[in-house]
């Protein structure tokens, strides 16, 4: 039986990484060329102390994504949320995503547990789409108090719609192709 390959081997072939590595060659030399060695590490402490402060909850979501992952019944969420649950799937991922009372690093995460228990294109769609336009928790904490309630309820509910369009058309194209 072939053996599979480790999943560091993954990592090192990665083009994404190469992609970022590669990036911060290119801002580590325009730092140089506008600041010297000096500007240089003040970009890289800047980033140190980001990883230092936003990298445990990275880690922690991560973990927490593949604790749900194993958890979720996959029948469950492939019922509910998978390609053949139709609209029902795109109506029911656009309320959890407005609900989702949290940032990328716990919506992303949750996206890719669903995924990985079954859910369909469409709903990750609808999920994420929701999650950016709809959050609840935004509306109140921050559009709201910040842009005054007539217009934070303006925008929230011209956005309404946005989600489910945007799954139903998820789900047109990935039934075309």
């Amino acid at each position: 039986m072939p053996r599979a390959p480790a999943r560091s081997s993954r990592l090192l072939s990665d083009p994404q990484l190469y992609g970022m590595l590669a990036l911060v060659a290119v801002l580590a030399a325009a730092a140089w060329w506008r600041g010297g060695e000096q500007l240089v590490l003040r970009g890289l402490g800047d980033g140190a102390r980001q990883l230092w402060q936003f990298g445990a909850l990275i880690a922690v979501s991560f973990f927490a994504a593949g604790l749900a992952t194993t958890l979720l019944p996959r029948g469950l969420v492939g019922t509910h949320l998978g390609d053949g649950a139709g609209f029902r799937a795109i109506a029911l991922a656009t309320l959890a995503g407005a609900a989702t009372p949290a940032g990328p690093f716990v919506s992303l995460p949750i996206a890719a547990a669903l995924r990985a228990s079954g859910a369909g294109s469409a709903a990750i769609v609808a999920y994420l789409t929701a999650w950016s336009l709809l959050a609840v928790h935004r509306l109140v904490a921050w559009e709201a108090p910040i842009l005054g309630w007539p217009f934070a309820l303006f925008r929230w509910s011209i956005s309404l719609a946005l989600p489910l369009l945007a799954g139903l058309i998820a789900r047109a194209l990935q039934r075309a192709t």
